[in-house]
């Protein structure tokens, strides 16, 4: 596991929240008396633009935690398509949207809109657009920009930054199977 040195933004935010409480939680307070210099150091750590709000939208018979701005919209509104497609990350447009597992999605054109609606599943992003990397550490952090993903073996992921991205390719199956049993956890909770 890298250190939290070398994760950044909200991943490395997240992770040390995490285990800050993780410590104050198990070892208590009597024994944990860092609850002021842990105010001192996240006030240190980079704010970040944007709110993002955690959902849980419906899926067959179970829910999964999806990234969702206030509107609903996954990506931040970035065409999934165009990440499979064209390879890179393509603002869309709201007049150009879709509906699917309560999240939508906006599209660059009526083509992308149209091949989306055919196999909604086959563009989705991967452990409800969180951070892939994120999660195979155990944690939903939200992509700064989606301009850090990877299509792999036809599936969508998306990571919080350049940093995590290639941290995650380091052992791509790997990660992937320890993001996917993290994700059933993650995801129901």
């Amino acid at each position: 596991m890298p250190s939290i040195s070398r994760l950044s933004g909200r991943v490395a935010k997240t992770v040390f929240c995490a285990a800050i409480f993780v410590a104050s939680t198990v070892l208590g307070a009597e024994h944990y008396p860092a609850k002021a210099p842990f105010h001192q150091l996240a006030a240190q750590l980079p704010k970040t633009s944007g709110q993002s709000v955690f959902l849980e939208g419906e899926q067959g018979t179970g829910t999964t935690k999806q990234n969702l701005d206030s509107q609903g919209v996954i990506l931040k509104g970035y065409d999934v398509v165009a990440f499979v497609k064209e390879r890179k990350p393509v603002k869309g447009n709201s007049d150009l949207s879709a509906n699917y597992q309560n999240a939508t999605y906006l599209f660059t054109s009526a083509a992308n809109k149209a091949e989306f609606e055919k196999d909604p599943a086959k563009y989705t992003p991967q452990y409800g657009a969180f951070c892939a990397y994120g999660v195979t550490l155990g944690v939903l952090a939200d992509p700064e920009v989606p301009d850090a993903f990877l299509v792999y073996k036809g599936k969508l992921y998306v990571c919080g930054n350049q940093g995590a991205l290639k941290d995650f390719k380091k052992d791509i199956d790997g990660n992937i199977d320890k993001a996917n049993a993290n994700w059933r956890q993650l995801a129901s909770q």
